[in-house]
């Protein structure tokens, strides 16, 4: 790539960051690192040179392994929360000057891919966003697969499944476009509602599509939950790239549920976040408000849990079902700390009311979303989600 083009100032920022950030240079002395800030120093000065030679390119390379290689067993000895920061930011910037070593030499999926692992696995120097923006210049160096991209994907369709057997439920109501004033009051109720016409200006309700996602994000990789639900002990996490999710478990038929799901994907793939914008709704909230994304095929399930946020969720693509619960409803959450969120008790099954008999007591508000709708989810409002076709979803979580 040129001199002066997006990549090389990128790459020029981000070498003047990492060269100058106190918080490496601290976290070295802090932790008595003496091999890794040689090795860190050592990749630093033969990454500035303009034009390395090959035997150069590769000696720097392989020098980013070995120190990605050493922070990453770091990284996972004892609990992730025990981890010192500074670990994850220091292979965050490793990757980062992978990843610009590896595109000077036209190796761009690789080079996105090393991004992808530093976002994924590292952590961020305060709101310093340098891997994100050079991942986001490589992907427009990485042509889509044509073939992938110009499968005609049918116009989306809710599959007709039956509710479960509810002991009494109640349609969530529906509003148009309220006002501000009338979403306060709304709001005051602390019950579910659903809002139509106000997310029909986002650039994401006309261009997103699993085509859309393969031709212009499809080298990026994610971590994606494979298996019908996070109780089931089938469940797995594994890191793919969108391209491969998409063919594999949503354009193709497989035996396997996959999705992407809960993920803060606007601060993965930047250009992403152009296409939605924060509702103006949001500005009740006393905190910043966490922006996740939801992703998959039919037949996704995330089980009846409850959040500690308060929740606006909005339907971009296809159709997904909720049932709630109140949050005053003891639906008999699990009592392992991990699972404390998340109910015993199955609602698609016949039998929940036989093993659990004040379910019958219970009254479900339900509601099936459609491109554009809002719901609002109370907070600890106990909720169950089921796709009921390929949906692409993002929730607003905030707090008041």
């Amino acid at each position: 790539m040129s001199r002066g083009s997006p990549w090389h100032e990128i790459f020029s920022d981000g070498l003047k960051f990492y060269s100058s950030c106190n918080v490496i240079d601290d976290g070295f002395s802090r932790l008595y690192c003496k091999k890794e800030r040689e090795i860190y120093q050592s990749i630093l000065s033969e990454t500035s040179r303009q034009k390395p030679d090959t035997d150069v390119g590769n000696a720097i390379l392989r020098k980013c392994d070995v120190l990605l290689d050493s922070t990453w067993e770091t990284i996972n000895v004892g609990h992730w929360r025990d981890v010192d920061l500074f670990w994850r930011q220091l292979y965050r910037s490793v990757c980062f000057l992978k990843s610009a070593n590896l595109s000077r030499d036209g190796r761009f999926s690789e080079a996105i891919l090393s991004c992808d692992m530093g976002l994924i696995l590292g952590a961020p120097f305060e709101s310093e966003i340098l891997v994100q923006q050079l991942a986001d210049i490589l992907c427009q160096h990485v042509n889509g697969d044509l073939r992938l991209c110009k499968i005609d994907h049918a116009p989306v369709t809710k599959s007709d499944i039956p509710l479960p057997l509810l002991p009494n439920w109640k349609e969530i109501p529906q509003f148009n476009a309220p006002s501000i004033g009338q979403f306060i009051e709304l709001l005051k109720p602390s019950t579910p509602f659903i809002m139509k016409n106000v997310i029909n200006h986002w650039p994401a309700m006309k261009k997103w599509s699993p085509s859309y996602l393969i031709q212009n994000f499809g080298e990026r990789t994610v971590p994606i939950e494979i298996g019908s639900s996070y109780t089931s002990e089938q469940w797995s996490q594994k890191l793919l790239k969108l391209k491969d999710f998409i063919t594999t478990y949503i354009l193709s038929n497989s035996d396997e549920v996959a999705y992407l799901a809960q993920y803060e994907l606007f601060n993965h793939i930047t250009k992403l976040r152009e296409d939605i914008a924060l509702l103006d709704y949001c500005a009740v909230s006393e905190t910043d408000v966490v922006t996740n994304c939801w992703f998959g095929p039919e037949g996704t399930v995330s089980p009846l849990h409850h959040d500690h946020y308060q929740n606006l969720f909005c339907q971009v693509y296809g159709y997904k079902r909720f049932i709630l619960f109140s949050r005053h409803d003891n639906m008999h959450p699990h009592q392992h700390h991990l699972l404390e969120n998340t109910s015993q008790i199955d609602i698609e099954s016949p039998s929940a009311a036989d093993k659990f008999p004040d379910y019958a007591e219970k009254t479900a508000w339900v509601a099936d979303l459609g491109p554009g709708d809002v719901l609002y989810i109370p907070l600890h409002w106990w909720h169950h989600v089921r796709s009921l076709s390929v949906s692409f979803s993002v929730s607003l979580w905030w707090k008041t």
